[in-house]
């Protein structure tokens, strides 16, 4: 079991996740929306786009979200870290978030599945079993 902490930002929490740039062959640091409503990971556009990956030639995927229809990108990521946890082959979205956005994206179910989860909003903890 691993303990990280998250912020509460406009009442949602978001928390600190690294991804895999095979552009630049590091990792880079982002804040991601913790959100279980979501089925699949969705990350910045012009994020992953620096990072190294391409969002433009993929195939478009229609999604519905709070504010309409979209088509999105599917990309794979190569590496995720989440905590100490390091998951390969992570398929997430492409999208344009807002300018007002408060993160770079969300975590969705894709990879939250891959855990047991505790979240302790009064101590502002995620704690994160994986799942054999």
């Amino acid at each position: 079991m691993n303990e990280i902490s998250f912020d509460m930002i406009g009442g949602t929490p978001v928390v600190y996740v690294k991804i895999w740039s095979p552009k630049k062959n590091i990792y880079r640091s982002m804040f991601l929306t913790l959100d279980t409503g979501a089925a699949i990971t969705t990350i910045s556009k012009d994020i992953l786009h620096i990072l190294g990956y391409d969002t433009e030639s993929s195939v478009k995927n229609r999604i519905t979200t709070a504010s309409g229809v979209e088509y999105v990108s599917k990309i794979t990521l190569e590496k995720l870290m989440i905590a100490e946890f390091e998951l390969t082959n992570v398929k997430t979205y492409a999208h344009t978030f807002p300018q007002e956005s408060f993160s770079d994206g969300v975590i969705g179910i894709n990879v939250l599945s891959n855990f047991n989860m505790f979240i302790s909003f009064q101590r502002k903890i995620l704690q994160l079993t994986p799942i054999d």
